[in-house]
């Protein structure tokens, strides 16, 4: 044991020069933030007063080259922008450009610049780091339209600041079009829906994970009448809610009548066929609570719980309905994050601290039996997306789960209903702070390939091996260290000698992971343009354009705090 902590805490990482503390540096990256958040603030609000985020000893801008684009067929302008371009040598030129490019507005939703990652601190302590930037807006034309991209850049203190010596641009995209392919249409569809928190869980409260009063719920879809059309259930902290399709592109709340009024507090829920009798019946998973299982019988929903098999409380975070033995009835597997109440992730990066995820084996006849220990799919990452799918068309179901705070895993089907994670050999780890996962054959080859949310945080610089391992250094000097040994160990054992970059790798982003058909998956994430900045907390593979290709649809969101430099 204490081999294998020795070897954690002294592998080299991101080194800084002598006189130059850790303080220093994480100091440099809150000053180079409330820069760069300045910088944005002027251009969205066209004030012209953008020299100021220049150095004294300023020595150009490479910005690059907008693209000119024509049209799509769906009406999307899509360019790359040019690298290649004369520097611009002095402030005036600089900031001449600055007020080109923020002309070609009409008006700003967003223009965010942020630090995304620090390279070295040099001895004369200037600093190398890539910083993003992302502007969503409408152009001069009227169409809506979203930039986003990467700069290299040298950043020196001044009066106080960190100011941008020089910069060039690494790459850069835009996107353009009139923005009707898509609208909403909740309320004239007659869905009222809004996801209330769970009262139970807001202050006072006495958690210790407060961050779980943030889940709000979700939506299941499927045909629970039999009329051919998907009905859609909502589930939220607060009530709920059955909307019947009307075959009109409209719904009409039915949640009395099927008898589902009342229900409160429920996390997920789960349209699926459990007795094999032709009809959708309805799991619900409560976070804390209980759970409820609902038979269909043609006009109603009745709850046959009791007796089923079922845990009482599982903490449900995700659900999903698949035939893990072969032999015709869906399972269940309940995905779980961690009791809140009384845990919180052992390290913020990397945690194997949840409740071990369940897979309940279907008996016939709403019964199932709890086989999640000896089907070795009882992982306990904190799971919050469950993918169910023949990624090795050997002929069963494997499962990917996303957790959060470390490592995903992929169990592979043995082909008995027996599980072994492979997701080290096969190359689908993909740390990350995982939201969800979804399984698609995205290049038509085939073999189903792996899209996995996550995020690609503004404090990606902040967890860079430096940080990292002065954090571990200070758990392995504390009394915490005998309770993560076993974490310690994983983490050794998945990432290797590249333990230290586990911070920079949970917080990279979106993956994209593509089946090469030979058991083994290759990460085409940045490459592919599906990895954007973001906390995406669903995702999913659909033909949107109906041109025989997956497209993904991710969804994104979360809290922007007073800090500059934070969330």
């Amino acid at each position: 044991m204490a081999s294998a902590l020795h070897c954690i805490v002294t592998v080299s990482a991101f080194d800084l020069p002598s006189g130059i503390s850790s303080r220093e540096y994480n100091e440099a990256g809150v000053e180079i933030n409330h820069t760069l958040h300045e910088l944005a603030s002027n251009l969205k609000e066209n004030k012209g007063d953008w020299v100021a985020a220049l150095h004294p000893r300023f020595s150009g801008w490479q910005p690059g080259s907008r693209p000119q684009t024509k049209a799509d067929d769906d009406g999307l302008h899509i360019g790359e922008w040019r690298t290649a371009q004369l520097m611009l040598k002095t402030p005036e030129a600089t900031t001449g450009w600055l007020k080109k490019w923020r002309g070609e507005y009409s008006r700003v939703d967003s223009w965010v610049f942020k630090l995304y990652e620090i390279h070295a601190i040099n001895p004369s302590q200037s600093v190398e780091a890539d910083f993003r930037f992302e502007i969503h807006g409408q152009t001069l034309s009227g169409e809506k339209v979203n930039e986003r991209g990467t700069f290299r850049a040298r950043f020196a203190a001044s009066q106080g600041r960190q100011r941008i010596i020089r910069a060039e641009l690494l790459e850069a995209r835009l996107v353009a079009g009139s923005g009707t392919i898509f609208r909403e249409n909740a309320s004239m569809a007659g869905i009222h829906y809004y996801g209330e928190s769970d009262k139970r869980l807001l202050p006072p409260n006495d958690l210790k994970f407060q961050t779980s009063r943030h889940a709000i719920g979700g939506v299941s879809a499927g045909d629970i009448n039999g009329d051919g059309w998907d009905d859609l259930v909502f589930c939220g902290g607060g009530r709920v809610e059955l909307y019947l399709n009307k075959q009109d592109g409209s719904f009409r709340t039915a949640t009395r009548e099927w008898g589902l009024e009342g229900l409160r507090y429920a996390t997920a829920t789960l349209f699926a066929d459990f007795d094999n009798d032709g009809d959708s019946d309805l799991y619900i998973g409560v976070f804390f609570g209980r759970n409820r299982l609902f038979r269909n019988e043609g006009d109603t929903l009745v709850e046959v719980t009791e007796g089923s098999g079922l845990a009482h409380d599982d903490m449900t975070s995700c659900l999903c309905a698949f035939d893990a033995n072969g032999d015709g009835i869906l399972d269940l597997y309940v995905g779980r994050f961690l009791d809140s109440r009384q845990e919180t992730p052992r390290m913020i990066h990397y945690t194997r601290n949840g409740k071990p995820n369940r897979l309940y084996l279907g008996q016939g006849g709403m019964k199932f039996r709890d086989i999640s220990k000896e089907s070795g799919a009882d992982d306990p990452g904190l799971t919050l997306g469950i993918a169910a799918g023949d990624y090795d068309k050997d002929g069963d179901q494997d499962l990917y789960l996303a957790n959060d705070f470390g490592r995903n895993v992929l169990l592979r089907n043995q082909g008995n209903g027996k599980f072994v994670d492979v997701a080290k050999s096969a190359g689908t780890l993909a740390i990350s702070g995982g939201m969800s996962a979804a399984m698609g054959d995205y290049d038509n080859d085939g073999d189903l390939d792996l899209y996995v949310s996550s995020i690609r945080s503004n404090q990606r610089w902040f967890s860079q091996d430096l940080n990292v391992r002065g954090y571990i250094m200070h758990i392995v000097q504390s009394k915490r260290r005998a309770d993560l040994q076993e974490t310690f160990l994983d983490l050794q054992e998945h990432l290797g000698n590249d333990w230290a970059q586990v911070g920079q790798r949970e917080l990279a982003g979106n993956y994209l992971l593509r089946n090469q058909g030979n058991g083994k998956f290759s990460d085409q994430s940045e490459i592919s343009g599906a990895r954007l900045n973001g906390w995406y907390w669903g995702s999913g593979f659909l033909d949107l354009d109906n041109d025989g290709w997956l497209d993904i649809y991710a969804v994104n969101g979360w809290i922007s705090g007073k800090r500059l430099h934070d969330l």
